[in-house]
């Protein structure tokens, strides 16, 4: 098992928190959640003795609020317990007798089948990695596997397993997905491409060609435009060989667009460190991506300098056309004189 500092971080605290933390009812949610249908009653009055009655009233509350059941002592449902007590138990005196792990998860087994749900266990983990396999095919982001296998359980009325099985099981499809990815790009490479995604890495006195790349253009001037042009020059080789090979690896653009966005978030440094296929894939999608994008700087920057002569050009012809006029209406003084500060304020 990977040590518990060295698993992959899924969530914030809070987002844990959501997913695994034991429900802190308000008011309002008391009574959403902590109204018993009939049957809920049934099966909470079935348990042996009023402390378990309590507890099963509390876990199917707990269990319709996030489809997971807890661990809970009586003074952390102090609250819940005088919600339910006089409403379904005649307000009896409860005397906080430990629940036994026993009654816990037979609890646990009865409300799952109540609301038809399946409890956690090992024989649904080949299917919940089968899951998270089809889902980095789409997106690698941690934060998006977790709710789509969270959306998965629920709609396949599975409660869903602890964290730590999350983190190895998403952790296992990511190192698989890297896998395949270093694969096919070892196989697809030859020398030449080798060579050209490392010279990206060369640092010279100033920036490295890489770091040169990242660089925005300020305005449409002239001269930061024949740097984009000049820039967009260099890259047409690599990205002309991402065009070719990106497409072999079946990569969502969701996620191009993320391992592109790693290349412009790593250092050099960085980079040059990471494992050669990590490299060169950050660097092709990259390589696709500002290509794309320089390009459509490079238009935009023409539809500016159009446009701008396009007015320019508008505005002298309204100026010849209103001194024409004015030639022509010598003959009234008055007109002549009112087009002359026309063209003045013009």
């Amino acid at each position: 098992m990977t040590p518990k500092n060295k698993r992959l971080t899924l969530l914030s605290d809070v987002e844990q928190f959501a997913l695994y933390g034991l429900p802190d009812f308000d008011d309002g949610q008391r009574w959403e959640y902590l109204s018993l249908s009939e049957a809920e009653r049934v099966l909470a009055c079935s348990r042996p003795g009023l402390p378990a009655q309590v507890y099963c009233a509390l876990q199917i509350g707990n269990d319709k609020a996030k489809h997971a059941f807890f661990r809970f002592t009586w003074n952390e449902a102090e609250n819940d317990c005088a919600f339910v007590l006089p409403r379904y138990f005649n307000d009896q005196a409860l005397e906080p007798t430990a629940i036994t792990q026993h009654e816990h998860y037979t609890q646990r087994a009865l409300i799952a089948e109540q609301f038809g749900y399946r409890l956690w266990s090992a024989d649904c983990l080949p299917r919940l990695a089968q899951q998270a396999a089809q889902i980095v095919r789409r997106d690698v982001t941690p934060g998006f596997i977790v709710a789509e296998l969270i959306a998965w359980l629920n709609e396949h009325k599975i409660v869903r397993p602890g964290y730590t099985t999350l983190q190895e099981v998403i952790s296992e499809a990511l190192s698989a997905e890297r896998r395949r990815l270093g694969g096919l790009l070892d196989a697809v490479l030859d020398g030449a491409t080798k060579a050209a995604v490392a010279e990206l890495l060369v640092r010279d006195d100033t920036l490295s060609a890489l770091a040169a790349l990242k660089q925005d253009a300020k305005d449409f001037g002239w001269r930061q435009m024949a740097q984009e042009r000049e820039k967009r020059a260099r890259l047409e080789p690599l990205y002309r060989i991402a065009k070719a090979v990106l497409p072999r690896l079946a990569i969502s653009q969701q996620n191009l667009h993320y391992y592109a966005s790693l290349a412009n978030f790593y250092t050099v440094h960085d980079l040059r460190g990471l494992k050669p296929e990590q490299t060169h894939l950050y660097l092709l999608c990259y390589a696709w991506l500002r290509y794309r994008q320089f390009t459509d700087n490079l238009v935009d920057a023409l539809g500016y300098h159009m446009k701008r002569l396009e007015d320019e050009s508008k505005a002298r012809a309204n100026r010849h056309f209103f001194a024409e006029q004015v030639r022509r209406q010598q003959e009234t003084p008055q007109v002549g004189r009112l087009l002359l500060l026309y063209v003045d304020e013009t």
